[in-house]
Order: structure tokens, then sequence, then C-alpha cells
């Protein structure tokens, strides 16, 4: 029975050709070396690293303009104000059910025009 299980093995082994793709022109072609980035494992390459840094910067980046808009508006009393009308706008506009409209209202404007906390412009 051993013998009879480790032939079969074999020649499943051997004849496994059998099931082979060959090309209508009869010729096996090589497989290319150049490398395909689909794996789980692309993620710890060099490009994929440098990706997240530049992705992480500009998030900070973003946030810093928000911060510093927010910290204007609240020393600036016209400006909060003005805000504290946009948010009634807001609201009125939630509460009537218009919730696109609601979306539309901008908090943050100039937000390109504004300095990074460290003094650079940021977007370049």
């Amino acid at each position: 029975m051993k013998i009879e299980s480790a032939l079969l093995l074999t020649l499943a082994a051997v004849s496994s050709n059998a099931f082979s793709v060959v090309p209508s022109n009869g010729v096996a072609t090589r497989a290319s070396s150049s490398s395909l980035q689909m794996g789980m494992f692309d993620f710890f390459s060099e490009e994929a690293r440098q990706a997240r840094e530049l992705k992480r910067q500009k998030e900070i980046e973003e946030q810093e303009r928000l911060q510093k808009i927010i910290r204007e508006r609240r020393n600036d009393p016209a400006k909060m104000e003005e805000y504290e009308n946009k948010v009634r706008v807001r609201r009125e506009l939630r509460m009537k059910g218009d919730d696109a409209a609601a979306d539309k209202v901008n908090f943050y404007e100039n937000v390109e025009e504004q300095t990074l906390l460290d003094g650079t412009k940021g977007l370049n």
C-alpha cells in the first residue's frame, strides 16, 4: 500500500507538466524579471514608507493651518462673531432638514494662504 501511494505521488508530480499552458507557437517564454507591487509586503518598501511620510506631513501641515485659523478667530471678536453667525445658519439649515446646504457652510476660509506654525507657507 505504501509503495502504491508513493508511486502515485511520483506519477502525479511528473505528469503535472501536462496541465501547464504552452504558447501557440510552441516556444516557452521566460517570466519577467520586473516585480509587481501587489503584495501585502509592499507596505515595507522604501517607496511606500516615503509615501506614508509625505501623507503624514501633509496632514500635519493642514492641521497646523486650521489650528492657526481657530486661534486667530478666538482672539478677534469680529471673526468670532462671524463664526457664530455661520454656526447659527448651519444649525437652522439642519433643523429644516437641508443637510446638503448645511454641509456647504464654510468655516475655514483662505486656509491655503495661511502660514504654518514654523513660519513656512505649507502649500507650494
